[in-house]
Formats: structure tokens, C-alpha cells, sequence
């Protein structure tokens, strides 16, 4: 379950409709099944809000001492896209949390943030600075953002984005479209869609080699699979969508 976020996240939701909730699993070669998670987006008056809470399951409940994992990105909508105010990781495991708030000065282009570590529900320790690098978008807003940012899925694109949440010193993140004959071989991986990617995190994710996250995503922005590549041991970490609803 450690760093479940990074894989969950790239579900991208329909922006246009004021409310959006969705469902995901998460399997894990041989183990199946390792954890789940909803989100939701609401749209309203210009503002936004983001929401995921992904926990684990079976055994990875078991081994994780029950982690739970909440984010959100509260922002406003400019230009349909979501430029974030604030962002907050809230994670709970064996009677401990950790709650991260960061804060954007887009104007004076800063990022400050407040943490406060609890144990057994009592307050441990309080920590604050701000970040060694800007990011205009924390990691949601960047996903939800992204097909404006490429343009044409099927042209190439290759560039190293930023946002708070990913790369700790950097906040870098590589996004590629695959064309050609990686599109292929993407098909292969993912089933048929209109566009695919290919996202770094720079994130040892599961063990993975580098955090390389491979995705399929359909004409109205949803991802319907993603996988994460190079997984030492056990295969592929693969997630899905099992439920969406749209409230207007």
C-alpha cells in the first residue's frame, strides 16, 4: 500500500460536470487485489474541489497496519483548467497520521507548507518551511490538466513537467505520448483507446524501477487502465476503473 497515490491519481475525471465520483481497484501481480479508492471532483462557481481516499485490503491491510491515504487540491477553475490553492496529504497507519498542508503564492511564486505528525490521536510534532522549487499545479491539478497541456494525443510529446506532490526536491514529472510503434505495443498492454501515455514519477514505486506509469486514456479525459512497469518480483501493478457517476 506505501505510495498507492501515484498510480490511483491518474485516473483522470470528466472536468465538465459539476460532480464526479469514482471507483478504483489496484492489483498486484500474483496477490491480486491490494487496495481501493474513491474520488471525487466537484466543480462550482469557479471553484474546484479534489478528493481521494485510497486504503489498502487483505494483505497488504495486514501489512501496512491498516493504511488509509486522503488528499485533496482545492483550487479555482480558470480557463477550464484547475490552478490550486491549496493541497493537503492527510496518511494514517498503526495508530500514527501525518498531515501535510502546502499553501500556493502563485504571485509571488512560493509554495509553503505545515506538517503535524500524531500519535495514538495526540499531537507528536509540528514542522513548516517552504518548498525548494515553484510548481503552478500540485500533482492533481497537473492530471486533471494534462490533456491541455498536450494537445493532440496523437502528435508527439515529451516534456518534463512540475507539481507539488511528486519529486520531493524537484517536483519533477515526465509525461510522453506513445505514437508509432509504441502506441502498439501500449494496445497490447492496455486494450484500445485514443491516447496513451506514459508518465514518470521518479518515484521507486513498489519497487519499480524509476516509477514508470503506462495509461490508457478515453476522448472524454476518463483513464481506463494503468499500469506500472518493471515491479520487482511479483509482475505488474495494475489499476482500474470500476465505477463512475456524474452529478450535475
Amino acid at each position: 500500500m506505501r505510495r498507492l497515490l501515484p498510480l490511483l491519481l491518474l485516473f483522470t475525471l470528466f472536468l465538465h460536470a459539476e460532480t464526479v465520483r469514482g471507483k478504483y481497484v489496484v492489483e498486484y501481480g500474483i496477490f491480486g487485489k491490494m487496495g481501493e479508492a474513491t474520488a471525487t471532483l466537484v466543480v462550482k462557481d469557479g471553484r474546484y474541489r479534489v478528493e481521494m481516499k485510497a486504503w489498502a485490503t487483505g494483505l497488504a491491510k495486514v501489512l501496512s497496519g491498516g493504511r488509509v491515504e486522503i488528499y485533496t487540491s482545492e483550487g479555482r477553475v480558470e480557463n477550464g483548467r484547475l490552478v490550486p490553492e491549496r493541497y493537503t496529504k492527510d496518511i494514517r497507519h498503526s495508530g500514527k497520521r501525518r498531515v501535510k498542508n502546502y499553501v500556493f503564492n502563485h504571485a509571488e511564486k512560493r509554495v509553503t507548507y505545515i506538517q503535524v505528525r500524531y500519535k495514538d490521536g495526540k499531537k507528536r510534532d509540528t514542522d513548516s518551511g517552504t518548498l525548494p522549487y515553484y510548481a503552478k499545479n500540485d500533482i492533481f491539478s497537473l492530471y486533471f490538466n494534462i490533456l491541455k497541456i498536450i494537445g493532440d494525443c496523437g502528435t508527439p510529446f515529451d516534456r518534463t513537467l512540475h507539481a507539488v506532490g511528486a519529486e520531493k526536491k524537484t517536483g519533477r514529472v515526465r509525461v510522453e505520448t506513445l505514437t508509432g510503434k509504441e502506441k502498439k505495443e501500449a494496445k497490447e498492454l492496455l486494450g484500445d483507446a485514443p491516447c496513451y501515455l506514459r508518465v514518470t514519477v521518479y518515484q521507486k514505486l513498489f519497487g519499480s524501477k524509476g516509477g514508470k506509469l503506462y495509461l490508457a486514456m478515453r476522448k472524454d479525459n476518463i483513464v481506463t487502465k494503468a499500469v506500472l512497469k518493471d515491479v520487482v518480483m511479483f509482475g505488474d501493478v495494475r489499476g482500474r476503473l470500476v465505477d463512475l457517476k456524474r452529478e450535475e
